[in-house]
C-alpha cells in the first residue's frame, strides 16, 4: 500500500512535470492565440479554479487574459476599466479574498452551480512591470495558501511571455515605421537627384549659351577691330598730312581722300552695328 509520503512525493512529481509541459510549451508560442490554447490545455491540472485572470501591465495598458469553462480569451484595456479590486490591490499590494464575486466575472460563470465561491487575488512585479493574478475557486475545485507557489511560477511564465509577444510586436512595428521612414527618404533622394540633375542641365545650358554669347563677342571685336582700324588709320594718316601741304592742296587732293575714308568708316560702324545689334537680338530671343 502506498504511503502518505511516497503519495505526496508523486504528486509533486506529476505537478511539476506537467508544469514543465506547460513551460515549455508556453516558451514556444508565438502569438497570443496560441498562449491562451496551451493554458487551456495544461492550466486546469496545475491550478484548482472556475475561472483565472492575469492582468499585465503594458506601457501603461493592461493586457487581460481571463480563462473560464476551457476558453481563454485577451484583451486590452485601460488601467480605469480593470476590476476594482485589481485596482485595490495595485494600490496597496494586500492579497484580496473574498465571497463578493464581481458582477463582471459571475457572469462569466453559473455562479449559482458554485459551492462556496471565493475570489482570490494577488499583485505581482517582475522587471518592473506589475501584474494581477484572480482566482475564483469554490469547495469543488478548492485553492489554498499551499498553492500559491505554483500560481507564483504560472504567473511569472505568463508575464515573461506576454511581455517577449508585446517587445516582439512593439518592435515590428518600430521596423514598419523605420521602413516607412527609409522608404520616405529613398523618394526624397530621388527627387534630390532629380533636381540635382535638373540643376546640372541647366548649368550646362547656361554655360553653352554664355559659350555662344562669347563667342559673338568676339566675333564683333574682331570685326570692330579689323574693319573698322584700316580706314581710320587713312583718316590719322591725312589729318596728320594737313600740316604738310597747302590749303589747295588739301582742298583737292586730301579731302576727297578723307572724305571717301570716312564713308568707308560709316559704312564699316554700319555693318558692325548691325550685326551686333542682330547677334544681340538672337541671343535675347533664345534666353527667352
Amino acid at each position: 500500500m502506498e504511503s502518505l509520503q511516497d503519495r505526496t512525493s508523486r504528486v509533486y512529481r506529476i505537478t511539476y512535470e506537467t508544469f514543465s509541459k506547460f513551460s515549455n510549451n508556453l516558451n514556444r508560442c508565438k502569438s497570443l492565440e496560441e498562449v491562451s490554447q496551451v493554458s487551456v490545455r495544461f492550466l486546469k491540472y496545475l491550478l484548482n479554479f472556475h475561472l483565472f485572470r492575469i492582468s499585465i501591465n503594458q506601457a501603461g495598458s493592461y493586457l487581460v487574459y481571463c480563462q473560464c469553462n476551457s476558453q481563454g480569451e485577451f484583451e486590452l484595456i485601460s488601467k480605469e476599466n480593470l476590476l476594482s479590486h485589481e485596482l485595490q490591490i495595485l494600490e496597496n499590494n494586500i492579497p484580496v479574498k473574498t465571497e463578493e464575486i464581481p458582477s463582471q466575472l459571475s457572469e462569466k460563470i453559473d455562479s449559482t452551480a458554485l459551492e462556496s465561491p471565493s475570489l482570490w487575488c494577488w499583485s505581482f512585479k517582475k522587471m518592473d512591470v506589475d501584474f494581477t493574478v484572480s482566482l475564483i475557486s469554490d469547495k469543488n475545485k478548492a485553492f489554498d495558501v499551499g498553492d500559491i507557489e505554483m500560481l507564483k511560477l504560472i504567473s511569472d511564465s505568463f508575464q515573461a511571455k506576454f511581455q517577449e509577444i508585446y517587445l516582439k510586436e512593439e518592435l515590428y512595428h518600430k521596423n514598419q515605421s523605420l521602413l516607412q521612414a527609409l522608404d520616405v527618404i529613398k523618394n526624397q533622394n530621388k527627387k534630390i537627384n532629380q533636381i540635382v540633375e535638373n540643376q546640372k542641365q541647366t548649368i550646362a545650358e547656361r554655360t553653352k549659351e554664355v559659350v555662344e554669347k562669347n563667342e559673338k563677342l568676339l566675333h564683333i571685336s574682331a570685326l570692330n577691330a579689323h574693319n573698322v582700324r584700316e580706314p581710320l588709320s587713312r583718316i590719322q594718316g591725312i589729318v596728320q598730312l594737313f600740316e604738310v601741304f597747302d590749303d589747295k592742296t588739301c582742298r583737292e587732293e586730301l579731302v576727297p581722300k578723307l572724305k571717301q575714308s570716312s564713308e568707308e568708316m560709316d559704312k564699316v560702324l554700319r555693318e558692325v552695328i548691325e550685326m551686333a545689334s542682330s547677334e544681340l537680338t538672337q541671343l535675347k530671343a533664345k534666353k527667352l
